[in-house]
């Protein structure tokens, strides 16, 4: 063999060699280049999928529950669950009655947990700590008081709007600056709210003229639509209370004195009683 033929050879051998390396080359470099995102791609549907099981749901709906996220319900309540986002926005009557059970039975578990948590924790509790209360009544004293009060105070207006009766007015006495006329306003309304042709009659103390009450309106936010549905009248005191009070035998301490007018007799009434 010559030597051009040697080297005509070693060429070919070569020219093999170098094509199966490129190639080669070219399948490692493309499958390291796909193999990331097919990666990513399989890693993000098992987390998806992941995901939607924890809350009962199948990939499809997991991924309109992101879209609708996406939107202004994001915006809005960013941490809401799957459940009520889809239960919201269901699509049908069918799907609304699905993510309802799903909701339910997620709070009932929940809910059974948390309690039998609580028995646990109760019991380490008394077994750890025998001679020590596990809350101090002194503590909660305040707010029983609160509590019993309110409800008295209840209970002492559902008597109340018992008793009124038909064209009853409650005439209420009030300085030319209070802050708490509407407050006290507001109340004496709906203690009549069930009644008929009755309302609240409003003595401004002091007023000068019209313009004074008109502007003590003003000035204490007094809604024009009680006025006009005659739950509510203004009026200028004119020693109204004076005469009043000079035929009660109640204290005259109070600041904002309350009688109710009914048949032409006029009966002077304590707070308490009315649950104010």
């Amino acid at each position: 063999m010559n030597s051009q033929t040697t080297f005509a050879i070693g060429l070919v051998f070569l020219s093999s060699i170098s094509t199966t390396s490129i190639a080669d080359a070219a399948d490692i470099l493309t499958n390291s280049a796909q193999t990331p995102s097919t990666e990513t791609r399989i890693s993000l549907t098992l987390e998806l999928k992941t995901k939607a099981n924890h809350w009962g749901l199948d990939g499809r709906e997991y991924q309109r529950y992101l879209d609708l996220m996406r939107g202004p319900l994001g915006i809005w309540n960013p941490d809401i669950d799957p459940l009520l986002a889809l239960g919201m926005f269901a699509e049908s009557t069918q799907q609304e009655q699905r993510y309802a059970e799903l909701y339910a039975q997620q709070e009932f578990n929940l809910t059974e947990r948390a309690l039998q948590f609580q028995q646990a924790y109760r019991a380490a509790f008394e077994r750890l700590y025998p001679s020590t209360a596990m809350l101090d009544q002194r503590l909660l004293s305040p707010y029983l008081a609160h509590q019993q009060q309110k409800s008295e105070t209840r209970e002492a207006k559902r008597l109340a709007q018992k008793r009124f009766v038909e064209g009853d007015r409650l005439l209420l006495f009030v300085p030319p600056n209070c802050r708490q006329c509407l407050p006290e306003i507001n109340l004496l309304i709906s203690l009549l709210s069930g009644t008929q042709q009755s309302g609240v009659d409003v003595y401004i103390r002091d007023s000068q003229d019209d313009e004074a009450v008109r502007v003590w309106a003003a000035a204490h936010g007094i809604k024009t639509e009680w006025l006009n549905d005659q739950l509510l009248s203004l009026n200028r005191d004119e020693g109204l209370l004076q005469r009043l009070m000079s035929q009660s035998t109640a204290s005259p301490a109070d600041a904002m004195p309350i009688f109710l007018k009914r048949n032409g007799r006029f009966f002077q009434l304590n707070r308490e009683s009315l649950g104010l």
